[in-house]
């Protein structure tokens, strides 16, 4: 802090800075939410396949994944990872409870029942949630900054 600079001056900067890094994430574009719904749903569909396409499907999801934070990051110049700020911790771990939960499903449907639509439509399940999960987040996560002293 320089010496002619106050406190409050300087305490007021960095809350402009904060009010002007969430600013860029108020909208994000088409690709943010068509990739992590992709992602999402390869994800739990790819648990209810054989080996082979179970494993891309999760490479896939994952190289995806890669992808959207980079240019998230890119664009934003932050990336904050789903388990911080508090708030928005929950919905992450919510949603996380949930895709594990549809994950066994195709796991029993697919590979030990051999239904293998169940998979396909846990991950057209699991597409929908992950977006919805996702704003949810995003919304606290916001809450979460702002309210911070």
């Amino acid at each position: 802090m320089p010496a002619e600079q106050t406190p409050q001056e300087a305490l007021a900067i960095v809350l402009e800075g904060r009010e002007q890094a969430l600013e860029k994430m108020e909208y994000w574009p088409w690709w943010y939410d068509a990739g992590y719904a992709a992602a999402c749903a390869l994800l739990v569909a790819g648990q209810g396949f054989p080996a082979p396409i179970g494993i891309v499907c999760v490479t896939v999801a994952i190289a995806i994944l890669v992808i959207i934070m980079r240019k998230w990051q890119a664009r934003t110049g932050v990336w904050v990872n789903g388990y911080s700020p508090k708030r928005a911790r929950w919905a992450a771990i919510g949603l996380g409870v949930i895709l594990m939960g549809l994950m066994l499903f195709s796991i029993w449907a697919g590979r030990m029942q051999g239904l293998i639509w169940v998979p396909l439509l846990n991950g057209a399940v699991a597409a929908g949630l992950g977006v919805i999960g996702m704003r949810v987040w995003m919304r606290l996560y916001r809450i979460d900054v702002r309210s911070m002293p």
